[in-house]
């Protein structure tokens, strides 16, 4: 990582500066407001029971965390996995207190959707258009075991002639590619 990404003030810039990461941030963190102040109408049974579940959806969200750590290759798909299992935790424990909350966290969540893009990836990246001898070539000479190529030619809607015929052809390339670990 360069010095640039591993610094923290660079982060904490980025979350509060990016819309997305902001908004996500202030609804995360106004469920601790609600709780508390949720806590005075609940019976003790239901703080009882929500505290207990509390502590198992952190837990898991940890084991969670630790296991995306490990298999994730970028640090945005990690950051856009983590946020997807914070929301389904939040929206499970809002669920125990109160369903017209869990229905206003659903509309918190989809504002945001709607409102604000996950900020690009800032690497340098690459696309290619392959040929299907190319991407055979790719997925033989790669570190993958099997691999199942399909092509589908299309036809004319006509004459039900094959649009290889025709200049202009273009065959769709499926791929499912099985890693043996």
């Amino acid at each position: 990582m360069d010095k640039k990404r591993s610094n923290p003030m660079e982060w904490l810039n980025q979350m509060v500066g990016e819309p997305y990461y902001f908004f996500h941030f202030l609804s995360f963190f106004s469920y601790f407001i609600v709780r508390s102040s949720a806590s005075n109408v609940l019976s003790p049974q239901i703080t009882q029971l929500l505290f207990y579940r509390e502590i198992q959806a952190v837990l898991a969200f940890f084991m969670l965390i630790a296991y995306k750590m490990a298999r994730e290759e970028t640090w945005e798909a990690f950051i856009a996995d983590t946020l997807f299992v914070g929301k389904i935790f939040l929206i499970a424990l809002t669920l125990i207190m109160d369903y017209h909350l869990t229905l206003w966290y659903f509309v918190v969540f989809s504002v945001i959707y709607v409102l604000t893009q996950q900020p690009p990836y800032e690497e340098l990246g690459s696309a290619s258009k392959l040929t299907p001898l190319q991407l055979e070539a790719l997925l033989t000479e790669g570190n993958t075991s099997r691999f199942w190529l399909n092509f589908v030619p299309h036809f004319h809607p006509v004459a039900d002639v094959p649009v290889a015929a025709f200049p202009s052809c273009q065959s769709h390339t499926q791929t499912k590619i099985c890693h043996s670990e």
